[in-house]
């Protein structure tokens, strides 16, 4: 937890007071034992301090000093409160102020309120110990408002606290977000940056990470399965280059992305990082396959790997050589009508897909002669064997290029 300074400006300060509140509804009895508390506020910290100090989540966070300070200003707003007495701006600020500065500390909330609560034990034992016997009766009618001034000390606490841990956690979700940003955009070697990253995820700089990229019209879904499946993975969602980036700790042993972690969701998941170094590497990978599944074949509802989309990530890389490529394989078909030219195309992507000429037929529904003659014809027209596994994928990729260019 940060460092802070004891006021962090007022979120919930005492703007009412306990209900029953009021000077005329405070017993002389009452109000006597008030001031003679505030007399002895010195004797009241004393008997707080060594119980809350002996908690182990107080132990080397809280000081001493510390309790001694906040616990004196707080048992005086508190009989003020009892008392029916004005209570000056400063104190009313209490309650805010602990809430902030414990939460600042890193103290666990029920801790903390368990803290708070102990107020009431103090300050009942206090009066006892100044009460008559015969007074007993007058003082136990006074209960309730002793702890409803306890109760109210301790919502205004409890709220100054969530106020400030939400505060903090946004300025952490910043922190991890910017230096996330300058990790994706490097080139991994800043060994400090990395550190520094690792830590702010609390993941270990050397475990494996997978990596996933949500296109703009995917992106809440990968949200939902993030939040619903990846708990206790270390995940991190961060907007990169105007998409989704999810780098999440794999578990131990894992050689791949869990199947059932993105299971239904439309995104590229690219290969394993071995070290939070190689994320930024295999976040530009990523993103690559995420390019080609706008309006793709892809595109099909569920994770795509780059075995999956290779053809057109490699043809995206090619550049201008990629529409060469097309050409210098496929310019003999341009002599053939368009509905003849997609038919031979059909017929040899099937039989690519499947290599048996008994599935094309089944798939296309046509004579198995007719299956040989339009890959004897496409042979013929372009000097390729779509039968032969090196040169059919020439031909698929050179298909894949020219529909990279829109060809």
């Amino acid at each position: 937890m940060h460092n802070a300074p004891d006021i962090d400006g007022p979120a919930h300060t005492l703007t009412a007071r306990p209900a029953g509140d009021g000077g005329a509804s405070v017993s002389p009895e009452l109000r006597t034992l008030v001031r003679d508390c505030l007399d002895d506020l010195d004797d009241l910290v004393e008997h707080y301090v060594p119980e809350v100090s002996a908690f182990d989540d107080y132990q080397g966070v809280v000081t001493p000093e510390d309790l001694r300070d906040t616990a004196r200003a707080s048992f005086e707003l508190l009989l003020r409160l009892i008392g029916g007495l004005p209570v000056p701006e400063d104190l009313r600020e209490v309650p805010e102020r602990l809430g902030r500065r414990r939460a600042h500390q890193g103290v666990p909330l029920e801790r903390l309120l368990q803290a708070v609560r102990m107020d009431f034990r103090v300050l009942w034992t206090a009066f006892l110990e100044r009460t008559r016997p015969e007074d007993l009766p007058q003082l136990t009618r006074g209960a309730v408002r002793v702890w409803e001034a306890v109760e109210f000390h301790t919502v205004h606490v409890h709220a100054a606290y969530l106020d400030q841990v939400a505060v903090l956690a946004r300025e952490q979700e910043r922190e991890r977000t910017a230096l996330m940003g300058r990790l994706l955009s490097s080139d991994g070697r800043d060994q400090q940056l990395v550190a520094q990253a690792a830590t702010l995820l609390q993941v270990n700089a050397q475990s494996d990470f997978a990596v996933a990229v949500a296109p703009p019209e995917s992106q809440e879904e990968l949200r939902r399965a993030v939040t619903a499946r990846l708990t206790g993975h270390s995940p991190h969602l961060q907007q990169h280059n105007g998409m989704l980036v999810l780098v999440a700790r794999l578990p131990q042993g894992a050689d791949a992305l869990p199947s059932a972690w993105l299971d239904g969701v439309a995104c590229a998941v690219g290969p394993v990082a071995r070290g939070l170094a190689r994320v930024p590497d295999a976040v530009r990978v990523t993103e690559a396959i995420a390019m080609t599944m706008d309006g793709g074949d892809t595109a099909r509802g569920g994770p795509v790997t780059l075995v999956d989309a290779w053809m057109p990530v490699a043809a995206a890389r090619l550049g201008p050589i990629a529409g060469m490529l097309a050409d210098s394989v496929l310019s003999g078909l341009d002599r053939l009508s368009p509905h003849e030219r997609g038919r031979l195309l059909d017929t040899v992507v099937a039989y690519c897909e499947s290599g048996t000429v008994a599935a094309v037929t089944r798939d296309l529904y046509c004579h198995r002669n007719t299956v040989l003659n339009r890959l004897s014809r496409f042979t013929e027209l372009t000097g390729l064997h779509p039968t032969r596994p090196t040169e059919a994928a020439t031909v698929l990729f050179a298909l894949q290029c020219s529909r990279s260019r829109g060809g």
